[in-house]
């Protein structure tokens, strides 16, 4: 088993800007939702790479995205 990325919903409707899922490179794992104003992704699908988290957290300073183990995940 191996971490995946988990979006922080309230961190990341502040920002509304998308980058996350630009830089994914899993394609329909990191998805953005209009009406909720935040990232998702598919869980199923995250190989655990966390650029994700590089590009919210280090480049953009908006820690939005953590990574956490798919067990963890699915007990919230």
């Amino acid at each position: 088993m191996y971490y995946v990325a988990e979006v922080i919903n309230e961190e990341c409707s502040k920002y509304n800007c998308k980058q996350c899922t630009l830089f994914c490179p899993e394609p329909n794992t990191l998805m953005y939702s209009d009406g909720d104003h935040h990232a998702y992704v598919n869980t199923d699908r995250c190989k655990g790479c966390a650029l994700c988290v590089y590009v919210c957290s280090t480049l953009l300073k908006r820690n939005a995205i953590r990574m956490v183990m798919p067990e963890v995940h699915a007990g919230k």
